[in-house]
C-alpha cells in the first residue's frame, strides 16, 4: 500500500498505522526493560515489579470491554485521543515517581489508558470507509512488529547509558505528538469513519447485546486457546533458554527473529485474507492454533537450532492468527458495536494470558522431575484442541458472519439473526 494511497481521504487508517508505529517504538524503549530498571536503579524487590506487571496486564487487556464501550458511546476519535494523551502521562509519571505507590499509579494510568488507545484505534481501522478490515489490521501489526525490532535495540543502548529518562520522555513525546495528530486529522471524520449507529440510547446498550451474543462470546472463548501462547515469548521461551544454559543474550535475537517473521508474514497475509471468505478465514483460525502449539514442541529438543526453529514456526502460527482474529469479531460487530466487540476479544486476550503466564511455575516442576518434553507436548494438545473445536463451529459461526455481512450491506433485510433462536448458527 503506497503512501499516496493511505493518505488519500484515508485519515483513519494513515493515522493508526502509522501512528501504532510511532507510539510502540515508546512502549519497547520502555517497557522490556521496565523489571531490570526498577529492580536495579528504583531499588525495588522482584515482588514488587513483578505486581506492577501484573497490574499492567490487566488494565492494558483486561479493560478492553469498558474502553470498547467508551469508543462505541463517545467516539472512536475521543477514545484513542484520550488514551494517548493518559499514555504520555504515564511515561512522564515514569520519570517522576519516587515510592511504590506513584509508580503503582503510573503504571495503572499507562494501561488503561493503552485499552482506551488500541480500542479507538482498532476500531477506526474496522470502520474506515473503503478499507477492508483484513488489510488494515494487517498493517496495523506490522508496524507493531516493526517498533518491536526497533524499540528494544535503542532501549538497550539508553538503558547501558543509565538514560532511561529519555526513554520515558521519548516515549511521552511519541504519544502526545500522535495525539494532538490524530485531533487534527480525524476532526470532522469521526462520523465518517463509524457506520451508522442507533441511536445513543442503543449504543449505551451495546454492552448488553454484547454479553447476549453467543456467537461472540463462543468465538471470544475459542481464542481464549490462541492467546494462550502470546505469553510464552516472556515465560517459556526464557525458561528454556535458561534451562538449557543457552546465553540470556540469545533472547534478543530471538525475539527480534519473532517480529521479523511475523512483520513479514502478516503483510503478505492481509491481501490474502482479504479474498477468503468468512469459512475460510476460520479456517486459518484452526490452523493457526495447531501451528502454535506444534511449533513450541520444538522445544522438547536440546539445543540453540530447535528453539530458533521453535520460534520460526510459532511466529508463522502467530501471524496467522492476527491476520484473521480481529477481522472476524469486526464482521460480527453490529453498526456501533465495533469497538465493545473488541473489547470482548482483547478480554479473551487477558484470559489467555494470565493463563499461559502460570505455565511458568508448571516448567519448574517439570524441571525437577523430568518432565519438560510432556509440558511441552502439552501445548502442543492445547493447540490442537483448539484447532478441533474451531473446526467443529466453523460452518455455524461462518452462516452468523455472513447473514450480519448481508444486513450491513442491506438495510431491508430481515430482523431475524440466525444466531438468536436455539438451532441458530454458533448457539
Amino acid at each position: 500500500m503506497s503512501a499516496t494511497t493511505l493518505t488519500r481521504d484515508r485519515g483513519p487508517t494513515f493515522v493508526v498505522v502509522s501512528g501504532r508505529f510511532m507510539t510502540s517504538i515508546g512502549f519497547y524503549l520502555v517497557v522490556p526493560f521496565l523489571t531490570i530498571y526498577l529492580t536495579v536503579d528504583v531499588g525495588m524487590s522482584v515482588a514488587e515489579a513483578a505486581l506492577l506487571f501484573a497490574v499492567l496486564n490487566f488494565t492494558r487487556r483486561g479493560l478492553g470491554i469498558p474502553a470498547g464501550a467508551v469508543s462505541d458511546r463517545f467516539g472512536a476519535r475521543h477514545a484513542l485521543v484520550i488514551g494517548l494523551l493518559g499514555e504520555a502521562a504515564a511515561y512522564l509519571g515514569f520519570a517522576a515517581a519516587t515510592s511504590f505507590w506513584l509508580w503503582l499509579a503510573a503504571v495503572s494510568l499507562l494501561g488503561a489508558a493503552g485499552s482506551l488507545t488500541n480500542m479507538g484505534s482498532r476500531s477506526l481501522l474496522a470502520n474506515d470507509p473503503g478499507q477492508d478490515p483484513a488489510i488494515t489490521f494487517s498493517r496495523y501489526y506490522t508496524m507493531v512488529n516493526a517498533a518491536a525490532l526497533i524499540g528494544p535495540l535503542l532501549g538497550a543502548v539508553l538503558l547501558e547509558q543509565h538514560l532511561v529518562w529519555v526513554a520515558f520522555a521519548t516515549a511521552a513525546a511519541l504519544h502526545f505528538t500522535l495525539a494532538i495528530l490524530a485531533r487534527a486529522v480525524l476532526r470532522g471524520r469521526a462520523v465518517a469513519a463509524q457506520p451508522a449507529a442507533a441511536s445513543p440510547p442503543a449504543r449505551a446498550g451495546a454492552l448488553a447485546g454484547a454479553l447476549r451474543d453467543r456467537t461472540l462470546l463462543i468465538y471470544c472463548g475459542l481464542t481464549v486457546g490462541c492467546w494462550f501462547f502470546d505469553a510464552q515469548y516472556y515465560v517459556a521461551l526464557p525458561l528454556a533458554v535458561e534451562h538449557q544454559r543457552l546465553p540470556a543474550a540469545m533472547l534478543g535475537p530471538l525475539n527480534a527473529a519473532n517480529a521479523l517473521v511475523v512483520m513479514v508474514a502478516v503483510w503478505f497475509l492481509g491481501r490474502w485474507v482479504v479474498r477468503r471468505s468468512p469459512i475460510q478465514r476460520l479456517d486459518v483460525l484452526a490452523v493457526s492454533a495447531v501451528v502454535l502449539g506444534a511449533g513450541w514442541l520444538l522445544c522438547s529438543f536440546s539445543g540453540l537450532a530447535p528453539i530458533a526453529l521453535a520460534i520460526i514456526v510459532v511466529s508463522l502460527g502467530e501471524a496467522l492468527f492476527m491476520a484473521v482474529v480481529d477481522v472476524i469479531v469486526a464482521a460480527l460487530a453490529p453498526p456501533g458495536s465495533t469497538g465493545t466487540y473488541l473489547g470482548f476479544s482483547a478480554m479473551a486476550w487477558a484470559i489467555g494470558g494470565v493463563v499461559g503466564s502460570l505455565t511458568g511455575a508448571a516448567f519448574g516442576v517439570a524441571a525437577r522431575h523430568d518432565l519438560l518434553t510432556f509440558y511441552w507436548a502439552l501445548f502442543a494438545l492445547i493447540g490442537l484442541v483448539t484447532g478441533l473445536l474451531v473446526w467443529s463451529v466453523r460452518q455455524r459461526l461462518a452462516d452468523v458472519i455472513e447473514f450480519r455481512t448481508q444486513v450491513r450491506a442491506d438495510v431491508s433485510a430481515p430482523a431475524t439473526d440466525p444466531s438468536a433462536g436455539p438451532d441458530a448458527p454458533g448457539t
